[in-house]
């Protein structure tokens, strides 16, 4: 089979015409593809700054699945990252400066508790999270810091765009998925009715 052109924006049709399959297949292809190339390029911006691998930063990316437009191919970049993802580590921090512990082998010394830092921004080092503790693979902190009965929430960091900090990056990275999104399709459906037809 020569190498045909086929339009994303023909979802439905193309579904008619191949196997539904193979049509979703390649879009799933393309759009991880294109993904990846979207956090390349924010990631050099984004890590500049701040202390995040480009995985992180990929696994907040999704592109709107395309279906009569290709020109609305959207790159969503999430929300707020979960703070976990900026390297915690635990550590021991004191209660308060006036709670001392009343027996055992630390009498009279202060009263800790293990407590988590991260390092978010490489210019500013590693940070105590002020009343957060690491569990779950995830940092919490009490809703209301006074009551130590309040329901623990999750702790989360920026977004990708607040890392960017640049519009014109954020756009770079929409036109490059509107653009890159219809010929990455195009091949991998292309790759795989060739292989299908045994002519790869």
């Amino acid at each position: 089979m020569p190498n045909l052109q086929f339009d994303v924006r023909d979802l439905q049709q193309l579904k008619q015409q191949f196997d539904p399959k193979d049509v979703e297949k390649a879009l799933s292809w393309s759009v991880n593809a294109t993904a990846k190339k979207a956090a390349t390029l924010l990631s050099k911006e984004t890590r500049q700054r701040y202390d995040i691998s480009a995985g992180d930063i990929r696994k907040r990316l999704t592109i709107q699945r395309i279906e009569r437009d290709a020109g609305r191919a959207v790159l969503y970049t999430g929300r707020r990252l979960p703070l976990v993802q900026f390297k915690p580590r635990e550590r021991w921090v004191s209660v308060s400066s006036k709670r001392r512990v009343q027996s055992g082998p630390r009498k009279g010394s202060m009263a800790r508790r293990r407590g988590v830092t991260v390092r978010v921004r490489k210019d500013k080092g590693r940070q105590l999270v002020k009343g957060g503790w690491l569990a779950k693979n995830q940092i919490f902190r009490r809703e209301d810091r006074s009551d130590n009965q309040s329901v623990p929430v999750m702790r989360f960091g920026p977004s990708v765009p607040e890392m960017v900090g640049n519009p014109q990056v954020i756009e770079a990275a929409q036109d490059m998925v509107r653009q890159d999104l219809p010929q990455q399709f195009n091949d991998r459906l292309n790759y795989i009715l060739n292989k299908k037809a045994g002519l790869t």
